[in-house]
C-alpha cells in the first residue's frame, strides 16, 4: 500500500471513480448523438459507425499496454498523460467541423481513454490497504456501472435539450476536476527500483494491437460491410493471426506483455470471461434499448433516455450491499446471482416488447440494473484480488480490454441478429401482403429510419409508403428485440455457470502450468508502489509462466 493519508485515499477513489464513469458515460452516451451529428456534419450511414469504430478500435488495443506501461512508468504519470489527451480530445471533438475530424479526435480520444482505465483499477489497488481493497474497488466498479447504465440518459437529454457537441463537451470539466484531485491526493506511485529497466515488449504489442484491434474493426464494421464481405473477413482473419502470433512469441520474452502464468489463479480467469460476457450485456443493451423506444415506442431523445432511469437506480442500492457480500463469502455466489438476475432482465424484456410501451419494460430494466449492479461490482476485486501486487497494472489492463471486446463483440453480433431477423420477417410480412419495395423506396425508408431515431417515431410524419406499412415495420422490430434478447439471456446463463463453476472464495490456482513453460524466474514486488523486478526463484512458484 501507497503511503497516503485516509483523507487522499478517499479523494483518490473519487478521482478513480469519475474517470473510469467518465469514459463508460462517453461510450453509452455517443449512440443516441450520432443521428444529430449525422445531420450536423453532412456525415452519411457509412460514416456513422466509425464514431463509435474509431473511439473502441484503440481503446482496445492499447489498455494492456497501458497497464504494463504503469507498472514501468509510475501508475499515477501514465493516468495523467491520458487524461490530458482525453480531455484535449473531448474538447477538439466538440468542436468537430466534419466527419473526418471527429473521427480522428475520437480515436486519439480513445488512446487517452486506454491509458485510463487500467491504471484506475491499479492506483485504487496500490493505496488502499488489503483489507479495505475489495471494498474500494468495489465502490469504483459500482458507481462506474451506475453512470455508465446513466449514459443513454444524459446522452438523450443533451442531445435533445442542449446540442449534440455537449456529450462531448461535458468531459472536459469532469477530467479537469479528475486531474486536480490525482495532482493533490495521489502518491506519485514511483515504480519498484528495477522496473525502468524491463524492455517493453514492442513485439507482443504489435502482435496483440493488431490482433485485437483488427478483431474489434471487423466486429465493428460488419453491420455496415456484411459478414460475409472480403473486409469483415480479412479483419477476422488478420485479428485471429495477430493472437496467434502473440500466443507463440509471449512466452519467448524476456519481458512480456502478458505473462500467461497469470491466467492460471483461476479466479483471474473467470473474471476475464464472466467481463467479456457481462460487457456484451451491458453494452449491447445499452446501445439497443434506447432504439427500441425510439422506433416502437416512440419517445423522443429525452424522453427515451429518462425512460432507462429504472436500469441505473438498482445499481446505487445494490453496489455497496454486494462489496458486503463479496467481502463475506468472496464472488463466487454474487457473480453467479448478478448473472441470473441478467438472464431473467432479459426474458423479462422479451415477455414485455409485444405490448410496445414504457411500463411493461420497467421489470425487465429493474432487473438488468440488479444484475448488472452485482457483477461489475464483484468482478474487479475477485480479479484484482487473485494476482501478485506487481501485475496490477496489466491484470487491470486485461480485465479492461476484455470488457471492451466484449462491448465490442456484443454490440456487433446482437446488432447484426437483431437487423438479420427484423429485415428477414419485415419482408416476410410484405410478401405476404404482395408488397415488394423497389431500390427507391427502400433508401427512402432508410431515411425515414434517421429521422425516426433522431426524434422519435411519433414526432416525423411518415411517407405515404411507409405510412401503409407500419404496423408490419414496428412487428418486424418486437419480434427482431424478441430473439435478440433472447439470446442475451442465454449468454446470461453461460455467465453464472462460468462464475459457479471457477470462482472461490479464496484464490486458487490451475495444478499445473497450462499456458505456458515453466521458468527459473519470479516477478515479485519492491518497494512502496506496484513495479516490477526480477529474482531467481528457490522452487516452483505459483508464478510460473
Amino acid at each position: 500500500m501507497a503511503e497516503s493519508s485516509p483523507r487522499a485515499r478517499r479523494l483518490t477513489l473519487v478521482a478513480m471513480t469519475l474517470a473510469n464513469s467518465m469514459i463508460l458515460v462517453d461510450q453509452t452516451a455517443v449512440p443516441l448523438a450520432i443521428p444529430h451529428t449525422i445531420a450536423a456534419l453532412g456525415g452519411s450511414l457509412s460514416t456513422s459507425q466509425w464514431v463509435l469504430t474509431a473511439n473502441v478500435l484503440p481503446l482496445a488495443a492499447f489498455m494492456v499496454f497501458a497497464g504494463r506501461l504503469g507498472d514501468q512508468l509510475g501508475l499515477r504519470r501514465v493516468f495523467l498523460a491520458g487524461a490530458l489527451l482525453f480531455v484535449l480530445s473531448s474538447a477538439m471533438a466538440g468542436a468537430a467541423q466534419d466527419m473526418p475530424w471527429l473521427i480522428t479526435v475520437r480515436a486519439t480520444q480513445g488512446v487517452g481513454a486506454a491509458l485510463m482505465l487500467p491504471t484506475t483499477l491499479a492506483i485504487v489497488s496500490a493505496v488502499f490497504a488489503e483489507r479495505d481493497r475489495g471494498r474500494a474497488l468495489g465502490i469504483m466498479a459500482g458507481a462506474s456501472a451506475f453512470f455508465a447504465a446513466l449514459g443513454p440518459v444524459l446522452g438523450g437529454l443533451l442531445t435533445q435539450y442542449v446540442d449534440w457537441r455537449a456529450v462531448f463537451l461535458i468531459n472536459v470539466p469532469l477530467a479537469a476536476v479528475t486531474v486536480g484531485i490525482t495532482l493533490t491526493n495521489t502518491p506519485p506511485l514511483r515504480p519498484a527500483p528495477g522496473a525502468r529497466q524491463a524492455r517493453l515488449d514492442f513485439p507482443g504489442l504489435i502482435a496483440f494491437a493488431v490482433g485485437i484491434g483488427a478483431l474489434t474493426l471487423g466486429l465493428g464494421q460488419s453491420q455496415q460491410w456484411g459478414w460475409g464481405s472480403p473486409a469483415t473477413l480479412g479483419a477476422l482473419g488478420l485479428g485471429v493471426a495477430g493472437l496467434a502470433v502473440f500466443w507463440v512469441i509471449e512466452p519467448r520474452r524476456q519481458d512480456p506483455l502478458v505473462r500467461f502464468g497469470l491466467f492460471r489463479h483461476l479466479n483471474f480467469s473467470a473474471a476475464n470471461v464472466s467481463q467479456v460476457l457481462a460487457g456484451s450485456i451491458e453494452l449491447a443493451a445499452g446501445y439497443l434499448l434506447p432504439f427500441f423506444l425510439l422506433l416502437v415506442v416512440g419517445l423522443a431523445p429525452g424522453p427515451a433516455g429518462l425512460a432507462l432511469i429504472p436500469a441505473t437506480v438498482p445499481i446505487i442500492v445494490v453496489a455497496p450491499l454486494v462489496g458486503r457480500w463479496f467481502d463475506r463469502s468472496g464472488g463466487r455466489m454474487p457473480l453467479t446471482v448478478g448473472f441470473l438476475a441478467l438472464a431473467c432482465s432479459s426474458f423479462a424484456l422479451v415477455a414485455s416488447f409485444p405490448a410496445q410501451s414504457l411500463v411493461p419494460l420497467i421489470p425487465g430494466l429493474v432487473l438488468q440494473g440488479i444484475g448488472l449492479g452485482i457483477v461489475l461490482t464483484v468482478n474487479d476485486p475477485t480479479g484484482l484480488g487473485s494476482v501478485p501486487a506487481d501485475d496490477q497494472g496489466t491484470a487491470s489492463g486485461i480485465i479492461d480490454t476484455s470488457e471492451q471486446l466484449g462491448g465490442a463483440v456484443g454490440i456487433a453480433l446482437f446488432s447484426v441478429i437483431l437487423l438479420h431477423v427484423y429485415f428477414g420477417r419485415l419482408y416476410e410480412r410484405l410478401g405476404e401482403r404482395g408488397i415488394t419495395p423497389t431500390q427507391g423506396e427502400i433508401q427512402r425508408g432508410r431515411e425515414f429510419v434517421l429521422r425516426a431515431e433522431q426524434k422519435g417515431i411519433r414526432q416525423v410524419s411518415a411517407p405515404p409508403h411507409i405510412r401503409e406499412v407500419i404496423g408490419q415495420f414496428e412487428a418486424a422490430h418486437v419480434y427482431g428485440f424478441q430473439i435478440t434478447f433472447g439470446i442475451m439471456g442465454v449468454v446470461a446463463l453461460v455467465g453464472a455457470a462460468v462464475c459457479w463453476l471457477l470462482v472461490r472464495q479464496g484464490d486458487h490456482l490451475a495444478p499445473t502450468g497450462i499456458f505456458s513453460r515453466r521458468s527459473q524466474w519470479v516477478w515479485s514486488a519492491k518497494g512502496e508502489g506496484p513495479g516490477i523486478s526480477r529474482k531467481p526463484s528457490p522452487g516452483r512458484s505459483d508464478r510460473d509462466a
